[in-house]
């Protein structure tokens, strides 16, 4: 990216002085491709940001469709693109929006994992808030950081608000159950754990079942999936697998699991699902229809599924014509 000062002066001469993109490369010795380049760095650092004093959504509705079928509290819809980068952008800024609403009325807000959560962090410029604090619903995973740990996206999501963030010292899946029970039984991993079951806003993906459908499926070993799916699992939330009623599926993998369980996330008052692509279409639809998840952020085309009735029950390679990654 280059330099914010840069940025800045691209910025200034378009959206201030009106000048166009050419006119502002022939000023700057700068192609028309590289300032188009510029500007949108300058959105995306932060630099620029626009208001718009409308309420109008433009998938209005789409979104009351999708509150009238699983009876939810709020929705907030993205556009869809064929490149999967763009639509985790899109779904990224929509999560952004979501916590701009939801958060002034929070005390603490849990984490959980997902690739799209982490993109909704890049998205937040937000007054700050020192009362309000975030807490991973969960371990993070060993070895090199991938920035989608639920410690690492509440660091982000409490530094662009400017509140608490705590950490829980343990991994997401530990190597046994009975290595799991003595790290839940660490006095630092309850006291977050307590901090996270008492919060009044969930934000975390939906994970399905078939591969890149999510980040915790890839990561275990064919024989779990498979003992997985035999149990009836559908997708999971923050690494806790449910079936089509929206129940814990129980097991070895459940019982590694180092956060909190089905049943502690579902107590939590307002819970917002971020999750889209063909792939999360059941697991996703599962968790609205069986009130795990309350709230959603998601692109066009998966809304445009999930109002269907018949689209969980669908394969997957039958659903989106578009060949894009899912995100979670």
């Amino acid at each position: 990216m280059e330099s914010r000062e840069l940025q800045g002066r691209v910025a200034r001469l378009h959206y201030q002085h009106g000048m166009t993109h050419q006119e502002i490369g022939d000023l700057l010795g700068l192609s028309r491709v590289k300032v188009t380049r510029l500007l949108a760095d300058a959105r995306r650092s932060g630099i620029v940001e626009i208001t718009i004093h409308s309420s109008a959504s433009p998938f209005g509705d789409l979104e009351a469709a999708l509150v009238g079928r699983f009876g939810l509290q709020q929705v907030w819809i993205a556009p869809s693109f064929a490149d999967e980068g763009r639509t985790t952008e899109s779904v990224g800024m929509a999560g952004a929006e979501c916590l701009r609403v939801l958060v002034p009325t929070s005390g603490t807000v849990a984490v959980g994992l997902s690739s799209s959560v982490a993109a909704t962090a890049a998205h937040v410029h937000a007054d700050p808030a020192p009362e309000l604090g975030f807490v991973p619903l969960a371990g993070s995973w060993g070895g090199i950081s991938r920035g989608r740990n639920p410690h690492e996206v509440a660091l982000r999501l409490g530094s662009a608000f400017g509140a608490r963030t705590y950490h829980l010292p343990a991994p997401i899946l530990a190597s046994s159950p009975e290595t799991a029970a003595a790290f839940r039984s660490d006095p630092g991993v309850q006291e977050t754990m307590r901090r996270a079951a008492d919060a009044d806003l969930l934000i975390a993906g939906v994970g399905g079942m078939e591969p890149r459908a999510g980040l915790l499926i890839d990561e275990l070993a064919p024989a779990e999936q498979r003992q997985l799916t035999a149990a009836g699992a559908l997708g999971d939330i923050s690494a806790r697998f449910f079936d089509d009623a929206g129940r814990a599926v129980s097991g070895d993998v459940d019982e590694r699991v180092v956060g909190l369980s089905l049943e502690q996330l579902s107590a939590i008052p307002h819970r917002v699902a971020i999750s889209f692509g063909p792939h999360k279409v059941r697991a996703l639809e599962t968790a609205l229809r069986a009130g795990l998840m309350n709230m959603v952020v998601t692109d066009a085309e998966t809304a445009a599924e999930l109002v269907d009735p018949a689209a969980g029950n669908r394969p997957a390679e039958n659903r989106q014509p578009r060949n894009r990654r899912s995100g979670s």
